[in-house]
């Protein structure tokens, strides 16, 4: 067996010496399609809807923004209805007055948007989130490639009932770890839906995933530990919906794809939940939710 593994090895050795060619890659990229990102809760801040275009994989630049545009929430429980208003750069914004969000648990959304000649919708439902109970830190030794210093978790039980979805977003002095790896996704306290639990206490790879995790190609310096005295942890449980569940995994997949290696995943788009009215309506992409938010913050002493 080892003698097998010797020959590629080899040939991957010499290649690393020979001369390397640039080589221009199709992405088949024909046109633009049109892309919804609604991501909203129920908390009495600005709710902010972006609207976009997609553009050639291997562009380095932001993707193109939609400016003509009408955006239009409905709660269809209190048959009410919020307008957005551009703001620039594609962003869509609708601010509750004192006192006002977009709605209360078990709710029924409609988000409607007008782009040219169609008309798209998506459907959302504001589902309960769990309290955070706690938010605990430790120092610890370096230990398995992690540097000494002070890790935190946090604590929170699953919401009886199978089938409850939740997004956890850490910010770390303010600022949202937002890398693929850091994306912490949880199914009844699990990473996976159908796992038969229900009502637990969220389990420990998901408590610790609101560590910043380096990345090991980037100019992370991975001997930093992820929380120094000072530093101040916000948490937050979102409540999402099992299809948005769905496409924020297949989404990490392709961020992450693999950690490019020769196993990674075919490039795809994650299944939207926004749809044209028209029957000839160009595809549209990205999603729609409306989350109920819990959240706890401490400072590291």
């Amino acid at each position: 067996m080892n003698k097998l593994l010797y020959i590629p090895a080899f040939l991957l050795l010499l290649a690393s010496f020979s001369c390397e060619d640039v080589v221009d890659i199709d992405a088949n990229f024909e046109k633009s399609e049109f892309v919804v990102d609604a991501w909203l809760n129920q908390m009495d801040t600005t709710q902010t809807v972006y609207l976009s275009l997609t553009q050639d994989y291997f562009q380095a630049a932001a993707p193109p923004a939609v400016t003509d545009a009408t955006v239009t929430l409905f709660n269809d429980t209190k048959g009410t209805q919020m307008t957005f208003t551009h703001q620039g750069n594609g962003a869509y914004e609708w601010t509750p007055q004192p006192g006002e969000n977009i709605g209360d648990v078990g709710d029924a959304f409609t988000l409607s948007v007008g782009y040219q000649n169609w008309n798209y919708e998506a459907v959302s439902l504001l589902n309960p989130a769990p309290p955070v109970d706690s938010i605990v830190y430790e120092f610890r030794e370096e230990e398995l490639g992690s540097p000494a210093g002070i890790y935190a978790q946090f604590y929170a039980r699953d919401l009886p009932g199978e089938g409850n979805t939740y997004w956890i977003k850490t910010y770390k002095n303010g600022v949202f770890l937002n890398k693929p790896s850091e994306m912490n996704l949880s199914a009844d306290g699990t990473f996976d839906l159908g796992s038969g639990t229900d009502a637990i206490v969220f389990i420990p790879p998901i408590r610790e995933t609101i560590n910043r995790i380096p990345d090991a190609d980037t100019e992370d310096d991975d001997t930093v530990p992820p929380y120094a005295v000072g530093d101040h942890i916000r948490v937050e449980i979102h409540a999402i919906t099992i299809p948005a569940f769905r496409f924020l995994g297949i989404a990490q997949e392709q961020m992450t794809n693999g950690d490019n290696s020769i196993f990674a995943l075919p490039v795809a788009n994650s299944p939207s939940n926004v749809v044209g009215l028209e029957a000839d309506a160009p595809k549209a992409l990205g999603f729609f939710n409306v989350a109920m938010v819990t959240a706890m913050e401490v400072t590291v002493e």
